[in-house]
Parts: structure tokens; sequence; C-alpha cells
């Protein structure tokens, strides 16, 4: 035992003692203890072996403790940023319901002010999305699909709240057109996802919402006058030809790729 408690104090000799330190050597040696103990009861009695053993299995004890730090400082930074989360939850919703009501109490009007309070609501739900978003992301390095799913509700519940404000506050004609831009931040948002969570099949998300991008802007654009309903269909075919523009140009990257790989390859065996 003398060997190993040695051993421990021989790893912290460069380094001033301090409390963190003096509890990880009382731990470690509590540990190296009973795996000692373990040793011996197996059938192991020279000690000289035993401590060769457990040198082997902790050859670095300061990085141990370096690493142990690490996940308590990781520990309570989570501790203390759930703290905060709950506290800036609890003063957002006073900041809002103090707002909501401070509005409808000057301006009488509580047939429109309820907008403000629902927005409130929605903009939260949100905020716990984004993080689950974030959370779910970590936790796999693929592209993760209800990680999609919340993330075309986040889009589509800040499509309701401005179509609730355009509606209600400034009785707005044509405020359903807000759902189409919706739809194109839905496309454009998942394929910004699926690149950046290096989805192998990316290229075919992108691809594949091409032809429904043209439809909502031939939809928008018509809409607000900017060109005819006829013949601006033409814009949805005519969305054909980029998607067959994106596979050639994908293609002849990819073959391009290939022949570099080939041509690497040759050059190593040649130099073998």
């Amino acid at each position: 035992m003398k060997n190993i408690i040695d051993y421990i104090d021989a790893a912290f000799d460069s380094e001033q003692e301090r409390e963190s330190i003096y509890k990880f050597k009382q731990n470690l040696v509590a540990e190296l203890t009973d795996r000692a103990n373990e040793l011996t009861h197996s059938g192991l009695d020279d000690e000289n072996v035993i401590y060769d053993l457990i040198v082997s299995e902790h050859p670095d004890i300061k990085e141990e403790y370096k690493e142990e730090q690490r996940e308590l400082k990781a520990k309570k930074r989570k501790s203390h940023t759930a703290v905060l989360r709950v506290i800036g939850s609890v003063l957002y919703f006073i900041a809002a319901a103090v707002i909501y009501l401070g509005i409808s109490f000057l301006t009488d009007a509580w047939n429109r002010t309820w907008v403000f309070i629902t927005g409130a609501v929605l903009v939260y739900v949100t905020y716990l999305m984004f993080l689950s978003i974030g959370a779910l992301t970590k936790r796999r390095s693929v592209f993760h699909p209800l990680s999609r799913i919340l993330l075309a509700l986040n889009i589509f519940i800040y499509a309701t709240i401005i179509f609730l404000v355009l509606t209600v506050i400034f009785s707005v004609k044509g405020a359903w057109l807000v759902y189409i831009f919706a739809v194109l931040a839905m496309m454009t948002a998942d394929g910004i996802y699926a690149e950046k969570a290096a989805e192998r099949f990316a290229i075919f998300f992108h691809i594949a919402y091409i032809v429904p991008a043209a439809a909502m802007f031939y939809i928008i654009l018509s809409a607000l006058n900017i060109i005819p309903w006829h013949p601006g269909w033409i814009m949805i075919p005519a969305s054909l030809i980029i998607v067959l523009a994106v596979i050639m140009i994908r293609i002849s990257i990819h073959n391009k790729d290939k022949e570099l790989e080939e041509t690497e390859d040759d050059s190593e065996w040649k130099e073998n």
C-alpha cells in the first residue's frame, strides 16, 4: 500500500496542495486499495506484480484528476445554466404579463391586445424547441428526424405569430401569404440543417425542394401581382431545368473527385 500512496503523491509533487487534490487523492487511495484487495483475493500474492498492474491501469493520475475537474465544472455549469433559465423564464412571463396588462388598460383594446400575450407564450414555446433541437443535435452526429420536425414547427409558430399580428392588429389583407413564406423558410432551414449536420444525403433534400420552392415563389409573386397568374405557372416546370442542372453538376463533381482519388492512389503505388 505504501508504494501505491507514494505513486499517487509523486504524481502531484509539482502541484500545490489544494482541497480538490486532497479529496481526489483520498478517493483514489480508497479505490486502488479496493483494487489491490481484489487482486489479492484472486490469487496474486506478489506485491510488486499487484503494484505494476495498478500502475498500468492508472498510467497518468494527474490527467485523471484534470478530467475529473473538467467533469465537475461541466456539471456546475449545467446546474447554473438550468437555474438561470428558470429565473429568466419567470422574469420573462412577469414582464410579458405586465406589458400586456399595461397596453390593454391604456388602450382598452382587449379584443386585440390578446395577440401580444399569445405571441409571448408562442415565442417561449419556440425557445424550448430550440433548446431541444440543440440537445438532440449534440446527442447524435447524424441528421436527426425529430430535430427536423421541431425546426419546421418553430418556423410555423413564428409564421402564426406574424399572421395574427397582421390580421388582428393591422387588418392586412392577404396575410395568409405569411404561411407560403413559412413553407419556403422551412425548406431552406431544413436544407441548411442537413448540411450543417453533415447529412450524407443532404443533396437529395436540396434537389427535392427546388420544385416545391418554385411553386411557393409562383404563388407569392402572383398573389402580390408582381407576375400574372398566367403564364407565371411556367416557373414550376422551368424549375425542373434547375433540378437537372444541379444533378449534372453534382455528378460532374463526384466524377472529378473520383478521378482525383484514383490519380493519388496510382501515385502512391508508383512511389512504393
